[in-house]
Order: structure tokens, then sequence, then C-alpha cells
């Protein structure tokens, strides 16, 4: 029962030192973005994913994408972790495009999911 006790006590500080400071669910800012793998890698796969969405062959649609870097990116624990990523792709052309993404990582489920992307300065579309 005391370990019971100690425990229930020790979560509740936990998580009223992340309230105090306002970092339960809020979107926090990844440091050392150019230099993190596992954000580039993240950054990556959202471009993968986004072209092999299905696309009228007449939109006038960014499809073909190339992966450059991530520029910039955000975090926010949900049920999982929320990626909030500013991407610098290449178009078909070679010209260098920034886009938003969103992605939902899960890794006890080994899981990844694009959630939103579009041209940056734009609303991100539902994917």
């Amino acid at each position: 029962m005391a370990n019971l006790s100690t425990l229930t006590f020790a979560i509740v500080i936990v998580i009223s030192c992340f309230v105090a400071n306002g970092m339960l669910g809020a979107r926090t800012k990844v440091d050392h973005v150019k230099t993190n793998k596992m954000i580039q890698e993240i950054g990556r796969y959202s471009v993968d994913e986004y072209n092999r969405l299905p696309r009228s062959t007449t939109a006038n649609d960014e499809g073909g994408l190339r992966f450059s870097r991530v520029v910039e990116a955000e975090q926010q624990v949900v049920s999982g972790m929320k990626y909030y990523m500013k991407i610098e792709a290449l178009t078909k052309s070679g010209d260098p495009k920034v886009f938003e993404s969103v992605v939902v990582v899960k890794p006890w489920l080994r899981s990844k999911q694009l959630v939103k992307f579009g041209p940056s300065q734009g609303v991100l579309r539902p994917v």
C-alpha cells in the first residue's frame, strides 16, 4: 500500500511539473532539426507518402516531390507524438519549395500516419 501511495505521489509531482511549465499537450519546438536523424526521417516519410497519394491527372498538383530536408519542426504529445514540420522539397522541375506536414507517430504500434501535407503559408490539406 505504501508503494502505491509513493507511486501516486510521484506521478502527481511529474504531471504538476509538466502543467506548470505548459508542456503537457502543448507544441514544443524541436531543436537541432537539421542534424536530428529521426526528424529528417519523418520528413522524408511525409514526402514519400504524399507522392503515393492518388491524384487527378488534370489537377495542378505538386506530385513527384523529392525530399530535401526538414527546416523546422514542433512536436506535441498526443496518443503518440504528433510532429508539425516545414519541409523543403524539390518539385518535378527541380525548384525548391517549402511544404508543411503533420505526422502522428506511435512507436509502440510501429505506426506513422501522414495527417496533412500542403504548400507552406497555405491551408494544410487533410490526406
